[in-house]
């Protein structure tokens, strides 16, 4: 039984137990239906681009939640019976606050495309004093507001975001006020492995002619991260493992010194506990650690890693597997594909083909390490493999998938409960292509047999949306890093597009079927690689030459650097980084541990 029908299960005995209340109505209930209020009213919103909407009443949505598009009017009324009186004000972009007005006048602006921004309600009628009007905002970037009520400000003054949608709420003095929205439902976490600031500047200076062009560079919360690994068996203080700013720029090579792997940074983002280069979710001491998929299983939701390289790799590795050697790939897939809880894993590793996705005419054994050997993919391809994942006493089977066309199926229509994809490839979508490897980006023809990680990221959400109660995802550029490490600028800008379009992808997928005050997503890196810079031994930003034209760049290494990198949040608890961003960094500002990451999830869970 999948975690959605468990759900509709147990509200099925729910609603039975409610029926076989007995149906005397008691003291309390006859107190708690006096307290009803027995008039109308209701509330019309006009939208940007759409005009005027439906009169909606008793808390219903007016507006928009999940279509970035700004209120710009709206009218309140109420009827005369009991006698309450309505006014309201707005504050309107550029403008600000606006004269009050009353009973089904508008307040706003409906023809000028200026956005509202707050707004206060008063009932002032001969019986207002016996009710409460409560009211809710929602605001860019930000989501739900608080409920507020009588006149309080709902919305933001002077912050430049723009209201949404609202909701409004009558009841009488004494009445239980509505509850606070906690709509939070999904996290979606993704990491361009190797990636630093550079790497996205010289991407969009290709990609676009500018900086600052993808979605996420426009999020809300913007930070760095430092990304420090333990060490071998070094406490988790250790000087030399904390990032210092004087002693980085004091040194231009110091960045290069005990530089972090992909195994401890993603652990560190996936339990919230600093370990040694290689370990795969375990801790110096080899104790296992939980992780956030762990955590988000037992609270009922759905989960899902993709990459695109081996699905076994150091990053999807350390959200789902317990290991101490980041190495022993057959044992991680093992781990992740029959002894997890996850929904979707979806990777490179595919044993029978190569990096062009031609089939392989003999297929040795140690092709199949990546999913989990010889035996472990032949009863994938058999859809005779898969765990008891949600704890049911039934086996919940595997869905292999492994054509492109299997994939862009997969973005949209029903889905299996779970689903592996593996793409007709061996190590990575694009990055292992024949070709020149020092050629400008998408010089050399891509691989057109492989799904995009756009498209796998799309065709992972179709599966995971399934479940009411929410999900966890985690999406990995994992190739950014292995053109970084042999500095070959065109791949290196080839993967991060492709990473950039997938964020731009999940971007689409909250505003079409979630929304910012129910959905949170992460855009950060594991760790910087190859020291990217404008000018050789020194740190400053890649120089723009146009679009279609390579940026003036410098790799000043061949290997992982401890450069913060930047990390970008939008949904609920994005405002939560900023209590945890205390660390000060003269030319990045502030920053956060990688280890932070999941505390502030672990926040949004509890």
């Amino acid at each position: 039984m999948n975690k959605t029908k468990k759900g509709v299960v147990l509200l099925a005995l729910l609603v039975m137990g409610l029926i076989l209340l007995p149906a005397c109505v008691n003291a309390v209930e006859t107190e708690s239906q006096a307290l009803v209020f027995q008039g109308n009213y209701s509330y019309q919103t006009h939208i940007q681009n759409v005009g005027w909407q439906d009169w909606q009443s008793e808390g219903s949505v007016s507006g928009t939640t999940g279509r970035s598009l700004r209120l710009e009017g709206i009218k309140l009324k109420v009827s005369d019976h009991p006698d309450l009186g309505i006014t309201y004000q707005t504050h309107v972009q550029n403008i600000g606050w606006q004269n009050w007005v009353s009973d089904g006048a508008e307040a706003g602006t409906s023809g000028r495309s200026l956005r509202m921004e707050a707004i206060r309600i008063n009932l002032t009628g001969t019986e207002a004093e016996n009710y409460d009007v409560y009211y809710q905002a929602h605001v860019q970037n930000r989501g739900w507001m608080t409920w507020v009520k009588n006149g309080e400000l709902a919305g933001t003054e002077g912050l430049s975001y723009r209201m949404e949608a609202i909701r409004m709420m009558i009841t009488p003095k004494g009445t239980t006020p509505p509850d606070d929205t906690a709509t939070f439902k999904n996290v979606i976490l993704l990491i361009a492995d190797g990636g630093g600031a550079n790497h996205i500047m010289a991407t969009d200076y290709f990609t676009n002619g500018q900086a600052g062009t993808q979605v996420y560079e426009d999020f809300p919360a913007r930070y760095y991260v430092s990304t420090y690994s333990t060490g071998k068996i070094e406490t988790e203080d250790d000087a030399r493992y904390v990032y210092d700013p004087a002693t980085i720029w004091g040194s231009f090579d110091e960045l290069k010194s005990r530089a972090t792997d992909s195994a401890a940074a993603a652990t560190a983002m996936a339990t919230g506990t600093k370990t040694y280069n290689g370990a795969i979710g375990v801790d110096p001491n080899l104790k296992e650690l939980r992780n956030l998929t762990e955590d988000f299983e037992e609270k009922g939701k759905s989960t899902g890693v993709v990459t695109s390289v081996e699905l076994s790799h150091a990053t999807p590795a350390a959200f789902v597997a317990h290991d101490a050697d980041r190495r022993n790939y057959s044992g991680i897939a093992n781990e992740m594909i029959s002894e997890s809880s996850v929904d979707v894993i979806m990777g490179a590793g595919n044993p029978l083909y190569n990096d062009d996705s031609v089939r392989r005419s003999t297929v040795e054994a140690e092709y199949y390490q990546f999913v989990g050997g010889k035996e472990t993919w032949e009863a994938l391809e058999a859809g005779a493999l898969g765990n008891d994942a949600d704890g049911d006493g039934d086996s919940e089977p595997w869905q292999l998938i492994q054509t492109k066309a299997d994939f862009e199926a997969l973005q949209s229509g029903d889905t299996p409960d779970r689903v592996i994809g593996v793409p007709p490839v061996y190590t990575t979508l694009q990055y292992g292509r024949a070709g020149d490897l020092n050629a400008e980006p998408f010089a050399v023809a891509i691989n057109n047999q492989v799904p995009s990680l756009a498209t796998m990221a799309r065709a992972s959400l179709n599966v995971l949306d399934n479940n009411e109660a929410g999900f966890f995802l985690m999406i990995e550029g994992g190739a950014v890093d292995w053109a970084a490490s042999k500095n070959q600028s065109g791949r290196m800008i080839e993967e991060e597009a492709d990473f950039n379009q997938a964020a731009a992808a999940v971007c689409d997928w909250v505003e079409a079927n979630s929304s910012w005050s129910e959905t949170l997503v992460i855009v950060t890196s594991d760790h910087e690689t190859g020291y990217l810079t404008g000018n050789a031994g020194v740190y400053n930003e890649v120089v723009n030459n146009g679009q279609g034209n390579m940026p003036t760049m410098v790799w000043n290494s061949e290997g992982h650097t401890n450069q913060l990198v930047p990390i970008f949040a939008k949904g609920p608890g994005a405002d939560l980084f900023q209590k945890y961003a205390v660390g000060a960094d003269p030319v990045q500002g502030a920053y956060i541990n990688n280890t932070d990451i999941p505390r502030v999830i672990r926040e949004l869970l509890e």
